[in-house]
């Protein structure tokens, strides 16, 4: 079957369907890629094979490139998830190995996070955590991944020249011929612009604190030499993913597939993994899942409550009870219950909730009843209809540190929307009750 189409968001994602078998693999490529070509390239091709021999294979062009619908907005990596899980729906796809490479590594971390019970293992090559040259210090001016002003300003001065550079990173021993047919295949995956705007959705991310929550079996390949992302990198994923298996291969070669010397390591590698996967059972769904949980107060709601009365009060309850609903079901959340003067509400999508806590913001102010908003991305159970866990305790804590018409968040659920439409400023650290300092950063409203 050749290439199809399904709609994330309003946007149209290219993806295929190849080979037949028990399991399913989603493979989530780099920066960019290109369905209609790759076809022509005989190492995807060997590729794509080898992913065969264990089921079905679906691969995908991520928005704003290859065959996908471009983009004029920002992207994030959390923006991104929503596209693979329309490409899993799309495709009838389920309890998946989700192999991803490159930038496509983070992105297939952040999907098992959100959907855990969709995912059964991991496959991450010279995959990346966050946007630090170092991962083991903390971002910083002078620990990026790339000199991002100079880069950008290089993509738009001499796009040619940006391509070349970048491919003699990603493959510094090639022939002249294949940096030329790289960059040919670059052109043809997406303008300058579209390039722009990929990269751009790795500044500042940081997957760093979300690790420890991975609980599929994960496997890990990453090159001693990689010149793009570094091996410290590999070695920091294989460290703080849960019983992660790790394989370093001798190359300098970015991509696995276009070095024959080290990929035969690599197939062996995947196959003994996936050989020894255990097919999951109906119960062992986990308990546990990663969400962004968010708390709403009204401000000032017993003085509002003693002046308007009882009756007009529940009334203006009842009014914003209903606004939350509809506007927490809007940014596909579930909200947990409401709380009197505010609501609990849980979002498998970070950026799906600062949108909602914008909106809700806004709502209550056009209702006359300003709110203060907190939430916090991170591990929570769920029991009896409810939530529960720290996760869940940090986004109540942060509510109460904000002020009327405000969103507070903590640096973890930053780090992951990093590099897309939603912008902060230094909120400062703050000793939240019973759990320790944390560093808030304030949504601005957009």
């Amino acid at each position: 079957m050749g290439i199809q189409y399904t709609k994330s968001e309003g946007v149209s994602i290219g993806f295929t369907v190849s080979s037949e078998g028990a399991e399913t693999v989603i493979f989530v490529p780099g920066v960019y890629s290109n369905l209609a070509l790759d076809k022509h390239y005989p190492e995807y091709v060997e590729w794509e094979k080898f992913l065969g021999r264990f089921g079905r294979v679906v691969n995908f062009d991520k928005r704003a490139t290859g065959v996908s619908d471009r983009s004029t907005r920002p992207l994030n990596l959390d923006q991104q998830v929503v596209d693979v899980e329309a490409v899993r729906i799309a495709s009838n796809s389920n309890d998946l190995i989700i192999c991803g490479l490159s930038a496509g590594a983070p992105l297939a971390v952040l999907y098992a996070l959100a959907y855990p019970e969709r995912t059964r293992a991991l496959i991450l090559l010279e995959g990346v955590c966050c946007d630090a040259k170092n991962p083991y210090a903390s971002l910083s001016d002078n620990n990026t991944l790339f000199d991002w002003e100079r880069s950008l300003e290089d993509i738009d001065s001499d796009f040619s020249k940006w391509c070349r550079d970048f491919n003699r990173m990603i493959m510094p021993d090639a022939d002249p011929e294949d940096i030329e047919s790289e960059i040919e295949y670059m052109h043809a995956t997406a303008s300058p612009t579209a390039h722009r705007i990929i990269w751009c959705s790795l500044m500042g991310f940081d997957l760093r604190p979300m690790l420890r929550h991975v609980t599929q079996p994960t496997l890990i390949v990453h090159a001693d030499d990689d010149q793009l992302y570094p091996v410290a990198h590999g070695r920091y994923l294989a460290e703080h993913i849960p019983g992660a298996v790790y394989l370093e291969l001798g190359s300098n070669c970015h991509i696995p597939m276009y070095d024959p010397n080290v990929f035969p390591a690599v197939q062996e590698s995947i196959e003994k993994f996936i050989n020894r996967l255990a097919p999951r059972q109906a119960d062992d769904a986990p308990a546990r899942v990663i969400s962004t949980v968010l708390f709403t107060d009204i401000v000032n709601s017993t003085e509002q409550q003693r002046e308007l009365g009882d009756r007009a009060w529940t009334e203006k309850i009842s009014e914003f009870e209903k606004n939350t609903s509809n506007i927490i079901e809007q940014c596909r959340g579930q909200t947990i219950r409401f709380t009197g003067d505010g609501v609990k509400a849980a979002f498998d999508i970070p950026g799906d909730c600062l949108r909602a806590a914008q909106l809700l913001v806004k709502e209550a102010d056009d209702l006359g009843h300003p709110i203060r908003v907190g939430l916090h991305t991170g591990e929570i159970q769920w029991s009896g209809g409810d939530i529960h866990g720290m996760a869940v305790n940090i986004a109540s804590r942060v509510a109460d540190r904000a002020d009327s018409g405000e969103v507070l968040t903590t640096s973890v659920t930053q780090g992951i929307v990093e590099g897309g439409d939603y912008e902060f400023d230094n909120w400062g650290e703050v000793d939240l009750k019973g759990i320790g300092t944390r560093k808030l950063v304030r949504l601005l409203q957009g």
